[in-house]
């Protein structure tokens, strides 16, 4: 393991590695911007052995990128990642790009990205002992929790919105998962969660305050590049809620451009729902206030974002753009994707389509090449 300690993105404290390490301590109570701790390498040692590993370890899951890593063992988890990269040059041609490929994340376990963090996440509690997890989802997370945990035999404990819909019930109970239903929204069963999981002793799969959990998200980054064969595309898109997806997005990109595998990093565009809009806000230094709207982008829907310093940070890297769609916009993308890319996404990840046809409109996208993540494909309404 190259891991050589962590770092707050708020006030810049290191801290030596400790596997129950969870937010920064020294900004404990600070309700804007938590204390969010990152993983730093030693990318000089990880150099060699990643270059050497990737042609001999024959995985094709997350743990295929174990020098970058923060976890020396596996354990047999479900298989998360080594998901497919699918170009549509129908797709491309319409908005004038040179290349269009999709991330499929639906081709995982439970059908989302979301299992690539809970890959990490229960193989890091069960090399310290843990029997129980738990999270606070609007769904995904959730059912990726509940699937992960079926499979090991250990505790699954999930904090859901009110509004969380029948379908995703469903699933928790098929995988008979312990489901809390807040009588608030995400972020009231975030602040349930917490509460439960500290008094209980649970490990956490909460990706914004767990530090490993990102970058186990990270992998999607790096599988991209490597099936591109290290050639780095111009753009990637992926949805917003808490921004721990994007974030761990930009930080896989730099970290290959750290150990020289690619030679540049690509432009990050984050989108998310007009009704709940408080990071594009943000980036764009407009007045943040509390959105009251309501959205079918369930997964996004976040109004206090939890990762906002480590996604800000990965924009300005990589001199990104946010950008906000409509319910409308993402419904027809959801069904252009379906109907000229063979891949039927959930409606929060159509999301990442419809930006890019407004990031069309503002500029020209002539001779460049983009990525959309696909985040899942769980289905929760006829289109």
């Amino acid at each position: 393991m190259f891991v050589t300690g962590l770092r707050c993105f708020r006030c810049g404290a290191k801290y030596e590695m400790d596997p129950k390490a969870y937010t920064c301590p020294a900004c404990s109570g600070n309700r804007g911007d938590e204390g969010i701790l990152d993983v730093q390498y030693d990318y000089s040692a990880a150099k060699a052995m990643i270059h050497s590993t990737l042609h001999k370890n024959g995985r094709h899951d997350v743990f295929r990128f174990l020098p970058l890593l923060p976890t020396s063992k596996t354990i047999g988890v479900l298989p998360a990642g080594g998901t497919p990269l699918i170009p549509v040059s129908g797709l491309a041609a319409r908005l004038g790009l040179q290349s269009l490929f999709l991330k499929d994340e639906t081709r995982n376990p439970t059908r989302c990205l979301k299992d690539r963090a809970t890959a990490v996440a229960v193989t890091m509690a069960r090399a310290h002992g843990y029997r129980d997890l738990y999270c606070a989802s609007a769904g995904n997370a959730a059912i990726s929790l509940a699937g992960f945990c079926a499979h090991q035999g250990i505790g699954c404990h999930v904090f859901v919105p009110r509004e969380i819909s029948q379908t995703r019930l469903n699933w928790l109970r098929r995988y008979g998962a312990d489901v809390h239903i807040s009588t608030g929204n995400y972020d009231q069963a975030y602040d349930e969660a917490e509460q439960a999981g500290a008094e209980n002793g649970w490990y956490s799969r909460n990706c914004a305050f767990n530090p490993f959990l990102v970058e186990g998200k990270k992998t999607v980054a790096l599988e991209i590049s490597e099936q591109l064969g290290w050639q780095v595309r111009d753009l990637i898109v992926a949805p917003v809620g808490d921004g721990c997806t994007l974030g761990a997005i930009g930080k896989g990109s730099r970290e290959l451009n750290l150990v020289r595998l690619t030679d540049r990093i690509p432009r990050l565009i984050g989108v998310q729902s007009e009704a709940v809009q408080p990071l594009v806000k943000r980036y764009h230094g407009e007045a943040v206030r509390e959105d009251g709207g309501t959205t079918q982008a369930e997964s996004i829907a976040v109004r206090r974002p939890r990762n906002a310093l480590r996604l800000l940070y990965e924009m300005r890297a990589s001199h990104g753009h946010m950008l906000a769609v409509s319910d409308e916009q993402i419904s027809a993308a959801q069904r252009l994707l379906a109907q000229e890319a063979g891949v039927v996404s959930e409606f929060t990840s159509a999301a990442t389509l419809a930006g890019l046809f407004q990031l069309a409109e503002s500029e020209s996208l002539a001779n460049q090449s983009a990525v959309l993540v696909i985040t899942g494909g769980r289905l929760d309404c006829d289109f």
